[in-house]
């Protein structure tokens, strides 16, 4: 086990500056790519996170074990010189097409990217236990969703195989008729998707989160208590897709590629209602083609390797893999989007309140609701306030922790986040709902409040 010398040299400093004025986001709106060896923790927080607005970082995760050995060198090679052209597969206007990295200031081009070949399947196979792991189907639907299922992951990967060599057989059987072709059944489409692969091996340290997402609320909380978290692995074949959606809680997200090509289209907040049918209802999955019918401003994004996409909160996305793809994404909030939280929750018990108006009359009523509320948001009052507890408590200790066992703020960042916790819990002390609340969340609030302001 290393000693505590040797740790503190693997301990980097999250440095938050006071904001210095407001930079611009970028040239006419667009989305930037910048790279990690020149984006400064500070800026990113000012200039992209608080803001809410998404960036590419470059050159994240060429140091990760999952980069060296889910790969094969032929992949490591190929991206580490390669410089693909422009895509230009979207309208100038909504396209990403902004970099300040004259190097790599262009979306790559599908056609030169590099595919399922590049894939060490054998390593993961030996590397990583035969455990189950939910798959989407992305030929099915199910209630506005891809139907799920579970799989064994050495079967998932042996299926995944197969779909690759269909095509090599294919040219090898080249006298079959085209009739019995178009006879054939449509391929598996299948996706792993939400693994919890860190939290199944916590001793396999296959990636390290980037500094730039290390100020995680939500999961600093999961992982220290043992709970289910919101830190995932995908992995899925040429044509796989996520629907369209925004994330969780109204969370942000980072999601880093391992291997291949993902494409975007992702819109800001508020452009999603133009696509709402009458009864508020969002589409399945969208286009270009939709988007532009319904007047909505949107980006397009080609991701590859070694970058990371960070969707801000309540932006709208959907995401397809343009080859055999592996990335590494977590879910996340903290001091700069814990208030759209709060208001996520307050809007999602409103909804139930609504939903069974009719039963105020019953024994517990409050009870039902935010148990409901849990069941249908992901967590409710009391799962919002124990959070807030434990993330004051970790600031307020007389010794500092680390994030990720990583990193160290700095006292500006603490204190940042103290104040932050001040303004939600002094939101949350003003709702009938916390004030109603048989399990005494008012009183939690004011004796957490009091300590943050004797502080």
């Amino acid at each position: 086990m290393a000693s505590e010398e040797e740790r503190e040299e693997w301990v980097e400093s999250l440095q938050l500056q006071p904001e210095e004025g407001e930079e611009d986001i970028g040239e006419n709106g667009d989305i930037l790519r910048r790279s990690a060896k020149d984006l400064s923790y500070s800026e990113f927080f000012w200039r992209f996170m608080r803001r809410n607005f998404p960036v590419i970082i470059t050159d994240v995760s060429q140091d990760w074990e999952c980069s060296r050995n889910w790969t094969l060198k032929e992949f490591k090679d190929l991206n580490s010189n390669s410089n693909p052209d422009p895509s230009s597969n979207s309208k100038p206007d909504h396209s990403l097409n902004s970099n300040t990295e004259p190097s790599s200031n262009s979306n790559p081009d599908p056609s030169s990217s590099p595919t399922e070949a590049f894939i060490n399947f054998d390593y993961l196979r030996n590397r990583i236990e035969n455990c189950p792991v939910p798959v989407a189907d992305c030929n099915a639907s199910y209630f506005n969703s891809h139907a799920k299922l579970e799989l064994s992951f050495h079967d998932y990967l042996e299926r995944w195989l197969s779909r690759i060599e269909a095509p090599r057989s294919k040219e090898v059987n080249c006298n079959v008729e085209a009739e019995t072709e178009t006879k054939a059944p449509s391929r598996d489409n299948l996706y792993l998707k939400d693994w919890h692969l860190a939290a199944q091996m916590p001793g396999y340290r296959f990636y390290k989160v980037p500094k730039y997402f290390a100020s995680d609320w939500l999961n600093e909380q999961l992982v220290e208590q043992k709970k289910d978290d919101y830190r995932f692995v995908y992995m899925g074949p040429k044509d796989s897709w996520t629907s369209y959606h925004s994330d969780v809680f109204g969370s942000f997200s980072w999601s880093t590629n391992i291997v291949g090509l993902k494409k975007w289209l992702i819109m800001p907040p508020g452009e999603e209602l133009k696509l709402n049918d009458r009864l508020g209802n969002p589409p399945f999955s969208i286009d270009e083609k939709l988007l532009d019918q319904h007047g909505v401003h949107y980006y397009t994004i080609l991701q590859r390797a070694n970058e990371a996409v960070f969707v801000p909160s309540g932006w709208f996305h959907q995401v397809w893999n343009l080859t055999d793809t592996i990335s590494v994404n977590h879910n996340w909030f903290n001091a700069c989007n814990i208030s759209i939280v709060w208001q996520n929750l307050r809007g999602n018990l409103k909804a139930v309140l609504n939903e069974i108006s009719d039963c105020q009359q019953m024994d517990n009523f409050e009870a039902h609701c935010q148990t409901m509320l849990r069941a249908s948001f992901g967590i409710n009052y009391l799962d919002f306030m124990e959070l807030l507890e434990f993330i004051a408590a970790r600031r307020l200790a007389p010794t500092k922790f680390l994030l990720f066992d990583s990193y160290r703020m700095n006292d500006y960042h603490v204190q940042y986040d103290l104040e932050c916790l001040r303004r939600t819990l002094g939101e949350m002390s003003e709702d009938p709902a916390v004030h109603q609340s048989p399990l005494q969340l008012n009183e939690r609030c004011q004796r957490l409040l009091c300590r943050l302001e004797s502080s």
